[in-house]
C-alpha cells in the first residue's frame, strides 16, 4: 500500500516543524508528501524545504499564489500526490508514530474507500481537552446502519483511496450541510467515497487536531463548546423554516451528484442507491420545511405532520430519517405554531 500526503500550508512556521516531524517517525513511510503552500508570508515553505533535504521519502515543495481559500490549496496538493491511498494533513497538528501504519490496514478491503481515525482534541500547546471526536467508530456505506449520511470527519483525519476520488474533485461539489455554499474539500472527498464504496472510521486515536486563536475553525474553547449538549439544543430551537429549506437543496444536490457518478463511475455499487435516498430525504425536510412555515395554517401543518408520519420521515438519522427528536419539535410546532 503507497500512500501519499497532502498537506496544505499558509503562515504555518510556528507549528509545522512538529507535524512534519511527527510525519517522518511515521512506522509505515511514505511515499510521498506534498507541500502546497499558499503564499505563506513567513517562514513556512523555508521549513518544508529544510524538511525534504533530509526526510528520506520523496517531498514536493509547491509555493504558488495565494488562492482564494484553502479548499483550492488542498486540491492543489491532493492533484499531486502519486500515491495508492492520500492521506490529508493539517500544519499544525502531531500524528501519532503509527497512524500510517494503523489506516492502511483497513484498504486492505478494496472496497474501502475513505477511512478516518478518531482524534484528541488539544489547544496550543498540546494540553488535551476533554473532547476526542468522533464520539464512536462507524463502519459501512453511506447507507450503513451505523452511519449518519450527514456525518463527515474533517481532513485532518481521513484518508481515501485516490482512484477514482481525487478526479472528481476538479468538479463543482454539492452543497455543504455546514452552510450555504460549496462543500468543502473533505465533506465532499467523504460523500464521494461513500457513493463508490465502503467507508470507515476506526476506534483507534491516531493525532491530535491542535485548537488555538488563529486557526481557521477556531480555538479550543470554541470547538469544545460547538460539540456541547447546549450548543446543539440551541441550535435545535433556533432552527427552522429556511434552514430546512436548505437541507432539502443540499440532498438534492448531493443526488444530481449521486447520478453523475452513477453514470460515469464503472464498479460504484452505492451511487445508483445514493440517488433514490438523497432524493428521497430531500422530499423529508422539504416536507419539514413546509411545516415550519409561518405562513402555514394549523390544518395545513396538521396534514403535513400526518404525511411525515405515513412516509417514515421520523425514522433513525442512519437510516435518511430525522429522528425521534424531531417528531417532539414538529409536534410543538403543530400545535403552538413555528416560531
Amino acid at each position: 500500500m503507497k500512500i501519499s500526503i497532502a498537506l496544505a500550508t499558509f503562515n504555518g512556521a510556528k507549528h509545522l516543524a512538529e507535524q512534519l516531524d511527527s510525519i517522518k517517525r511515521q512506522s509505515l513511510q511514505p511515499l510521498d508528501l506534498v507541500v502546497s503552500d499558499d503564499a505563506s508570508t513567513d517562514d513556512t515553505a523555508e521549513i518544508a524545504r529544510a524538511f525534504a533535504r533530509e526526510a528520506g521519502f520523496e517531498v514536493t515543495v509547491d509555493v504558488h499564489e495565494k488562492f482564494p481559500g484553502y479548499n483550492e490549496n488542498f486540491i492543489r496538493a491532493i492533484m499531486q500526490c502519486k500515491g495508492d491511498v492520500i492521506a490529508l494533513c493539517d500544519q499544525d497538528d502531531v500524528w501519532s508514530e503509527n497512524k500510517l501504519e494503523v489506516a492502511a490496514a483497513e484498504f486492505r478491503d478494496s472496497a474501502v474507500m475513505a477511512v478516518a481515525h478518531r482524534i484528541q482534541v488539544v489547544d496550543e500547546h498540546l494540553r488535551p481537552a476533554p473532547l476526542i471526536l468522533p464520539a464512536a467508530s462507524i463502519r459501512g456505506t453511506f447507507t450503513g446502519e451505523n452511519l449518519d449520511p450527514w456525518f463527515a470527519p474533517g481532513g485532518m483525519h481521513m484518508l481515501f483511496r485516490r482512484t477514482p476520488i481525487a478526479a472528481w474533485l476538479l468538479d463543482p461539489p454539492p452543497l455543504s450541510k455546514w452552510g450555504r455554499g460549496p462543500a468543502p474539500f473533505d465533506e465532499w472527498i467523504f460523500f464521494l467515497a461513500g457513493l463508490v464504496g465502503k467507508r470507515v472510521v476506526i476506534p483507534d486515536v491516531l493525532g491530535v487536531w491542535r485548537r488555538h486563536s488563529t486557526s481557521f475553525t477556531g480555538s479550543v474553547e470554541s470547538t469544545t463548546s460547538s460539540y456541547s449538549p447546549a450548543f446543539h439544543w440551541r441550535l435545535a430551537r433556533s432552527t427552522g423554516a429556511d434552514s430546512y429549506a436548505y437541507a432539502a437543496e443540499v440532498c438534492q444536490s448531493r443526488a444530481e451528484l449521486a447520478e453523475r457518478v452513477a453514470r460515469d463511475v464503472a464498479g460504484a455499487p452505492s451511487a445508483t442507491e445514493g440517488v433514490k435516498f438523497y432524493r428521497r430525504v430531500s422530499q423529508t425536510w422539504g416536507r419539514r420545511a413546509q411545516l415550519h412555515d409561518v405562513r402555514s395554517t394549523h390544518a395545513q401543518r396538521l396534514l403535513i405532520l400526518a404525511e411525515m408520519m405515513r412516509s417514515l420521515d421520523y425514522r433513525p438519522r442512519s437510516l435518511g430519517g430525522l429522528g425521534a427528536k424531531s417528531l417532539l419539535k414538529d409536534s410543538y410546532a403543530v400545535l403552538r405554531g413555528p416560531r
